[in-house]
Parts: structure tokens; C-alpha cells; sequence
């Protein structure tokens, strides 16, 4: 089922995160958010002001109305979005964006398949060591089985402030990073039935 939001201002878009035949697409919705990410990336380097085209800039309100009233499109819209990432910064945005955010409303819901969908995929796992607690936000039950999960593979950094288990972190460079980025996280979630 479509959120009610789906009947929004964006209607004269053609309902811009819907596929022809009206259902939600999530690859869409996952390229506008990393457009987003992208043209907040470019005005940290410049400097200035970001400048989000209209031809992305509804994928906000999609984001917020699916976390906040739809955690059932949440799993394949973290999905979609972690195989848009191509570069560590894109990985980060998504991180402290749509999971963290998805995981502060939704993670006793989210976390039996965010915690396999961590164990079996590198990249997945990288990308939910980006999220923070937003103090103490996170369900702690949750906050821990994420800690585990992501202790399995390299993490996004080791500043404290990501989900840990208490032991050793290793966080991987910029290179190995972006050699990262290539995994099809929905091929695993597909081999582990997600």
C-alpha cells in the first residue's frame, strides 16, 4: 500500500516516486536522495549554499512521510539507496540521513533484517556503522545488536559516536572505501531472502 502522501503536492510531477504502473519505486527515491546528498557535498566544497533541483527536491518529503508513517517500504528503501552509494561521502549522507533516522522510529521493527543484512554484506555493514544514537535515541537493545552486526566488517570510522561492541574497530581508508561502494547490497538481501 502507498502512503497517503503519495496524493501530495507532487502530483503534477506525475507522482514522481511511482513507477508507471503506481507503485513505489524505490530506485528512484534512492538516486534523488544520493542527488541530494551530492548537491550538499558540492556546496560544503564551495563553500555556500545547497542548491537542490527541482527535479529531486520532493524526494524530502517522500523520505520523511515513509519513515515517519511507512516502515514497511523502510528495508527495501535502505536497499535501493545503499546500492545508489558510489563514494564514501554518499554512504555517510545515507548513513545520517535515511537509516539513522529510520532506525531512531523503527528499529525494533527494522533490526532482525538490518542486523542480517549487516552480517552478510560488507557494504551494508559499513554504511549502518555511519549512524549515531542521536544520544541515546536508538532503542539500546537495538543500539547493541546493531554494535555487534557492524563488528564483523571494517566500519566508516571510530570516532565513538557509531554503534560498537567494545571491540577492536577497523575502519577502512578512502580507497578500500570506494572499492566498497561497487557491492550490490540487493543482491545480498536477495540471497539471504530480505
Amino acid at each position: 500500500m502507498l502512503p497517503d502522501c503519495f496524493e501530495c503536492k507532487y502530483g503534477e510531477m506525475g507522482h514522481p516516486c511511482r513507477l508507471r504502473d503506481g507503485a513505489f519505486d524505490f530506485a528512484k527515491v534512492a538516486a534523488a536522495i544520493i542527488g541530494v546528498a551530492r548537491a550538499y557535498q558540492a556546496a560544503d566544497a564551495a563553500g555556500g549554499e545547497a542548491v537542490v533541483g527541482d527535479s529531486i527536491a520532493w524526494v524530502t518529503d517522500c523520505e520523511y512521510e515513509a519513515i515517519e508513517d511507512h516502515p514497511q517500504l523502510l528495508l527495501p528503501l535502505i536497499v535501493a539507496a545503499m546500492d545508489a552509494c558510489e563514494t564514501p561521502a554518499d554512504a555517510s549522507f545515507v548513513a545520517a540521513g535515511l537509516i539513522e533516522n529510520a532506525v531512531v522510529k523503527h528499529g525494533p521493527v527494522l533490526i532482525d533484517r538490518l542486523e542480517a543484512l549487516a552480517v552478510a554484506s560488507p557494504k551494508a555493514s559499513y554504511i549502518l556503522s555511519g549512524i549515531w544514537s542521536q544520544r541515546g535515541s536508538v532503542d539500546e537493545a537495538v543500539w547493541a545488536r546493531i554494535g555487534r552486526a557492524v563488528a564483523k566488517h571494517p566500519r566508516m570510522s571510530s570516532d565513538g559516536r557509531g554503534p560498537h561492541d567494545g571491540g577492536t574497530v577497523t575502519v577502512l581508508d578512502e580507497v578500500a572505501a570506494a572499492v566498497l561502494m561497487q557491492e550490490r547490497v540487493s543482491e545480498t538481501a536477495r540471497a539471504i531472502s530480505l
